[in-house]
């Protein structure tokens, strides 16, 4: 099958795009939106990208940013069979969709139909959901279409952003494989998402860096340690008071605590279950 592979930077792009190149499945060409080059070369800005790793093995890269007119007409080329996307941002026209004579299919790091929006990671966590990853048709609805592949993940304590991601990335690959030999042997069974159970969660802002004192000390945890790459302290009211968390360093889920204890910069929180330990900041962010 003729492969477009539709992605940007970072592991959940790049590590389905490696599994596909050591694979027996052919990409035969990779969409991006605006890559960088110089001189007629790509380059990238990062230490790596999808467009750099596809120029370098001699694969056409398409700008997707480029009128449709243009991307159909190279994308005619080709004799697509089937579009792959993962950690794209933009909506897929659907003149491009309907290239793919074996249908379009995006990876996205949430159990649809929950999660559903572009940082789902953050919402996981933060809700201290099950975390998985799901491959889906792309139909004109973000994240709504039929679910082919679904995979529930186990995350360890304390793990962060990018050890999340390259869980994700690397089950989400392997799913890939086998979506792609049930489509060469026409066994695909989509699974259609409940309308009724979907959510959808946009960027995380600043008042949704909140710790809930009500959850366990675990789920605090690990929702500092998973979303840190933000870079944005975390409010947490207790025994009305007020603190900016910048670090979580621990959690003791069978310590109890009557009020929270202030021990340099260091606090012990406590909370529904357990207690939170964690550095604070008396600088109030704007």
């Amino acid at each position: 099958m003729n492969i477009l592979y539709i992605g940007s930077s970072g592991v959940l792009s790049l590590i389905p795009f490696k599994k596909l190149l050591s694979s027996k499945f052919t990409v035969t060409a990779v969409g991006v939106a605006r890559p960088i080059a110089i001189n007629n070369k790509i380059i990238a800005l990062e230490n790596e990208s999808l467009a750099l790793a596809a120029n370098q093995l001699n694969i056409p890269v398409i700008d997707l940013s480029q009128p449709v007119s243009d991307i159909v007409v190279q994308c005619e080329k080709y004799s697509i069979d089937v579009i792959l996307m993962s950690c794209y941002g933009e909506r897929l026209p659907d003149e491009i969709i309907n290239l793919a004579a074996n249908g379009c299919y995006n990876m996205h790091p949430s159990l649809l139909p929950r999660f559903r929006g572009p940082e789902p990671i953050f919402w996981q966590m933060k809700s201290a959901s099950d975390v998985g990853v799901s491959w889906h048709q792309v139909v004109n609805d973000f994240d709504a279409g039929d679910i082919f592949a679904q995979q529930k993940l186990r995350i360890e304590d304390g793990a962060n952003y990018s050890e999340i991601s390259l869980q994700l990335a690397e089950t989400g690959a392997a799913l890939m494989l086998d979506l792609l030999l049930d489509l060469a042997e026409g066994k695909q069974t989509p699974d259609p998402q409940n309308a009724d159970l979907a959510s959808y969660f946009a960027y995380p802002e600043k008042h949704d860096f909140v710790i809930d004192v009500k959850g366990s000390a675990r789920q605090a945890y690990n929702f500092m340690c998973a979303t840190s790459i933000f870079a944005c302290p975390y409010l947490c009211q207790v025994d009305n008071r007020q603190f900016y968390l910048d670090e979580a360093l621990d959690y003791d889920n069978n310590l109890t605590l009557e009020t929270v204890e202030v021990q340099g910069n260091r606090l012990y929180i406590p909370c529904n279950v357990g207690v939170l330990i964690a550095t604070y900041t008396d600088k109030i962010p704007g």
